[in-house]
């Protein structure tokens, strides 16, 4: 529930810096929040419901649960990618930003990662590539296709979560780098423009070293264990150990979008005030008691100083 209300309040700040400052950033960070929205929402509690209720193990809620994961998975991935392409284009190519990424051109990203997202999602489920076993609502990948289409899970693992994350955390580990030597240089260290899009960088590494830590080791886990070992062939020893492995990922796979909008609204700054204004500004039943207080304190400072001159005219 907590992940939920703080993702709906990044999404509520993305949409309002961007109709402020029109940075394209606050496009991207809304469109990778939707999708781990998706997850926070409607997957999630629907995969713990279904595991706890037997009457709820439904072959075509679980297909629903499944085909929305994936689409939160790969639309908040790609999104990522683009937020840290977005910095990589404003520090190393300053004077071709505004050209190369313009709001208009942000958009058409966004569209273009939904659209990527949603076709390749749906092309697997339409044509049967994946399924839904009825033993115990897992995803499992059909025997009876073509060499070439057995590799779909494979290609949806490497596109949308392993390069996404991989390649963000390397153009991360750049531009801090980049900056740093831009701040030593003195070259551009003068403009508030500067100093903000150095200080946003701090909430991407965040973002990024954070999703790095608990999406790839389960990914990566699972094309090991499609390529390079058989788990018919482990001990039992070894099963138990790869069974706890996997629990622990599969945790920190879980509360990945939970914690990302902690970060957004915690580490950067504007996101942080415009929460903070946000919530100082709901209607409490004695704030007009305070506001009153605090208007009549104004009035008799002011009456105070009027008294202090009068005082020094007599003198």
């Amino acid at each position: 529930m907590a992940a939920t209300v703080f993702n709906v309040m990044v999404i509520f700040c993305a949409v309002k810096l961007f109709k402020r400052s029109g940075d394209t950033m606050h496009l991207f960070i809304l469109n990778m929040t939707v999708g781990d929205l998706i997850l926070t929402v409607f997957c999630h509690p629907n995969e713990l419901l279904i595991r706890k209720h037997d009457f709820l193990q439904q072959i075509h809620l679980c297909a629903v649960v499944h085909y929305f994961n994936w689409t939160g998975l790969a639309v908040s991935g790609l999104s990522l990618t683009m937020l840290n392409i977005d910095k990589l284009i404003y520090f190393r190519w300053p004077l071709n930003y505004d050209r190369s990424m313009s709001k208009r051109r942000a958009a058409l990203f966004c569209l273009l990662i939904w659209g990527l997202s949603l076709g390749f999602i749906s092309y697997c489920w339409l044509f049967n590539i994946v399924y839904i076993h009825s033993f115990d609502c897992s995803l499992q990948i059909s025997l009876f296709m073509s060499p070439g289409k057995k590799f779909y899970y494979e290609i949806f693992l490497i596109l949308f979560c392993v390069l996404p994350v991989t390649s963000s955390l390397i153009v991360s580990i750049y531009l801090f780098n980049l900056t740093r030597q831009k701040r030593n240089a003195g070259s551009g260290g003068d403009t508030s423009a500067f100093k903000s899009k150095v200080k946003s960088l701090v909430f991407i590494f965040a973002t990024t070293a954070w999703t790095s830590c608990s999406l790839l080791p389960y990914r990566i886990m699972n094309l090991a264990r499609i390529h390079l070992f058989t788990w018919s062939e482990l001990s039992c020893e070894g099963k138990q150990l790869m069974n706890w492995i996997a629990w622990i990922l599969i945790y920190l796979l879980t509360i990945n979008p939970i914690i990302n909008p902690l970060i957004t609204s915690l580490i950067y700054a504007p996101y942080r005030m415009t929460i903070k204004k946000f919530l100082v500004n709901i209607p409490v039943g004695n704030r007009p008691f305070y506001n009153y207080q605090g208007e009549h304190l104004h009035l008799d400072s002011r009456y105070m100083g009027m008294q202090c001159w009068m005082v020094r005219k007599c003198f």
